[in-house]
C-alpha cells in the first residue's frame, strides 16, 4: 500500500528524498520486527545521509511470503527469490527472521545489499537482529560505497561506542549516485508528510 506520496516534477539537485519499500516476514502472525524496529532503522539513515542532502521515507509496507527462504534466508537462491516482490521504483529493503553469509556459512549476518544474478536488480534485506545502523550501512552500499577499516565509519565493521560518520568522499560519492537514480529508475518523492 502507497500511503501519502507524491512525485515531485524535478527536485532540487541538493535535497533528494528516496521512498523504501519494506517487506516484513510474518512466520507466526506478527513481523520480525515492529514498526518501532523500522523507524529506528530509518531514523539513523536520515542522520547520516540527510546531511549529504539525501533523505529516506517509509512508503511502504508489505507481509512478506511466507516460504521458508523468505523468512530465514540461508542461500543465494533465498537472496534471489525477493525479486518477485520489488516495488518499482523505490529502494525495495526486506525484512527477515535471519539471514545466513552465503560465504561463510556458519556467520549470521546483520544485513546484505544483494543484486539478483538475473535481473541484476538490487536490494536490501535485513535481519531481525540488525543494529539500528545496519539499514544505513547497506544503503551505503547501495549508493556505491565500498567496506573500509576506518573505526566508527558507516562502512567499517569496527566500532568502539564512538559517533558513526561517512567520510568526505563517501558523501560525495552518494550525493553523485543520488543524482544517477533520480534520473533513472528511483523516484524522487516530494515534501515529507505522514507515512504510516
Amino acid at each position: 500500500m502507497l500511503v501519502g506520496v507524491t512525485i515531485a516534477p524535478s527536485a532540487r539537485a541538493e535535497e533528494r528524498t528516496f521512498g523504501i519499500a519494506f517487506t516484513v516476514a510474518e512466520p507466526s502472525g506478527a513481523p520480525v520486527q515492529p514498526d518501532a524496529w523500522i523507524d529506528a532503522q530509518v531514523a539513523e539513515a536520515e542522520r547520516l545521509f540527510g546531511a549529504v542532502g539525501v533523505h529516506f521515507r517509509w512508503v511502504v509496507r508489505k507481509i512478506g511470503k511466507k516460504d521458508p527462504g523468505r523468512i530465514e534466508v540461508e542461500t543465494r537462491d533465498d537472496r534471489d527469490a525477493f525479486q518477485d516482490q520489488l516495488e518499482g521504483g523505490y529502494i525495495n529493503v526486506f525484512v527477515v527472521r535471519s539471514l545466513r553469509d552465503v560465504d561463510e556459512p556458519p556467520r549470521m549476518r546483520m544485513g546484505v545489499t544483494w543484486t539478483q544474478r538475473e535481473s541484476k536488480k538490487r536490494y536490501v534485506v535485513l535481519s531481525s537482529i540488525a543494529k539500528p545502523s545496519v539499514l544505513a550501512h547497506e544503503l551505503g552500499h547501495f549508493f556505491g560505497n565500498a567496506h573500509t577499516t576506518v573505526v566508527n565509519n558507516l562502512m567499517s565493521y569496527d566500532r568502539d561506542g564512538g559517533i558513526v560518520f561517512l567520510s568526505d568522499e563517501q558523501k560525495t560519492r552518494i550525493g553523485e549516485r543520488a543524482e544517477g537514480f533520480a534520473r533513472g529508475a528511483l523516484f524522487v518523492l516530494g515534501p515529507p508528510r505522514a507515512y504510516h
